[in-house]
């Protein structure tokens, strides 16, 4: 990997700021981000008039996309990349050791190449599965480089946000995308609520219009609340007799992100079963109209709602189980490349000069002590959001189960985070302990 520094340097990269920026700066680059994204989800791609079929909108929530736009791909380049990049570090067939900081740097560069080749690989691939109608030769390569080209410009916003805004772009998209679906379909001319209420109206209440709507609040009151669980590591501070405080450990730890690398995973299986159908190789399964009906893509392709559920709960089971597995996978890598691991996290307290109450004050102490504690949270947390996930969309919450899942532990995580910078401008003495 190492030979590609020399392509990696010539890549345009968004530069880290200068100095520290303020909270209302941070604010208005995550605006403009978001601001932008959504005017690119209102630029039609030119296709020559042809139609795009409802088939392809199951890309849509997990990949923060809206089909027929430049944002038709949506960051879907990008977590695809990433799930390659981790299962080739993963099963070793590339060998690196992610702890050192200039390994972890070439590897985030080759993930940011990878994404951009993957910008005009799944825009091929949608234009060949038909997302886009029959198109002659020429105009299909325009729509490539339309959709690659609206792809390529979420990669850069997505690290505007990262470096100069709140949270990460991805976080920021599916946030944005899944609550305009939620909104719409609760509150719309067609939404929902309206529907019941006009069955109210007369006189004979469909209850099951107010099931989407309950599904949603549910899952949204099952993140806030294991968002809000903590295990805390009791600490000591070395130099001074008496100092003590507690290490927060999240029970969340892994965040969302496995279950927005297993979704995305799943949505690229769909796609993949549906180019090759297309070309007569089924090896991911049949597909009738557009949908799979048997083989991996059906099995893995998501039952929403309590019929589909009750219809085929072969298929809903095998369905939870995959994305539990994906999810523990993804979560026990990402700790690993991201630096929360526990020989990562051992020298960030060691660095503070603190050490865990009643052991010495050593890094390999503080190490095997939270080795107790983080890979067990991980396992623990990447299955609890992977069922969590699961059950949403068999609830059939507004937004895709998932969706919801995700839009709610990102808002969460926003809100600490603004929090937290609120907290450094009004307390410029606390900003390196937090930055710590």
């Amino acid at each position: 990997m190492k030979k590609l520094i020399p392509i990696l340097e010539k890549i345009p990269e968004v530069e880290l700021p200068i100095r520290e920026l303020s909270f209302k700066e941070k604010l208005k680059w995550t605006g403009i981000a978001l601001v932008l994204y959504f005017i690119m989800g209102t630029i039609d791609v030119y296709t020559g008039g042809a139609q795009i079929p409802a088939i392809f909108q199951f890309w849509q929530t997990v990949t923060a996309s809206r089909i027929g736009t430049l944002i038709t791909l949506g960051i879907g380049p990008i977590v695809t990349a990433g799930i390659i990049m981790q299962l080739l570090v993963g099963s070793g067939i590339i060998k690196m050791d992610l702890s050192i900081p200039e390994n972890r740097a070439l590897f985030q560069g080759c993930q940011k190449l990878l994404s951009i080749i993957m910008c005009f690989v799944e825009a091929v691939m949608f234009v060949g599965a038909g997302a886009f109608g029959h198109l002659p030769i020429l105009l299909a390569l325009l729509v490539i480089i339309q959709i690659a080209i609206g792809s390529i410009i979420l990669i850069y916003l997505d690290e505007i946000v990262s470096k100069y805004g709140i949270g990460s772009g991805i976080g920021l998209f599916i946030a944005a995308g899944v609550s305009q679906v939620i909104f719409v379909g609760a509150f719309g001319p067609e939404g929902y609520l309206w529907r019941f209420f006009g069955s109210l109206i007369n006189g004979m209440p469909n209850f099951e219009y107010l099931a989407p709507i309950l599904g949603t609040i549910i899952v949204f009151l099952m993140v806030v609340y294991a968002e809000c669980l903590r295990v805390e590591i009791p600490l000591a501070h070395g130099r001074i007799k008496g100092a003590v405080g507690k290490y927060p450990i999240r029970f969340v730890y892994t965040s969302n992100i496995p279950v927005i690398l297993s979704a995305a995973l799943f949505a690229n299986i769909q796609l993949w079963g549906l180019v090759l159908s297309r070309l007569g190789i089924p090896l991911l399964g049949h597909y009738v109209n557009g949908r799979p009906v048997d083989g991996i893509a059906y099995y893995l392709s998501t039952p929403y709602g309590l019929t589909s559920v009750f219809t085929d709960p072969l298929h809903a089971l095998v369905y939870m189980i995959a994305m539990i597995v994906c999810c523990i996978f993804f979560g026990i890598f990402w700790v690993e490349t991201t630096g929360l691991d526990p020989k990562s996290m051992a020298k960030r307290i060691g660095s503070l000069g603190m050490a865990i109450k009643g052991f010495r004050k050593s890094e390999k102490a503080i190490e095997q002590r939270l080795r107790r504690y983080i890979p067990p949270l991980t396992v623990m947390s990447s299955a609890f959001v992977g069922f969590l996930a699961a059950i949403a969309d068999f609830i059939g919450a507004l937004g895709g189960g998932t969706g919801v899942l995700l839009t709610v532990s990102i808002v969460y995580r926003m809100y600490e985070q603004i929090l937290k910078d609120k907290v450094k401008e009004l307390h410029p003495s606390l900003a390196k302990l937090l930055n710590k």
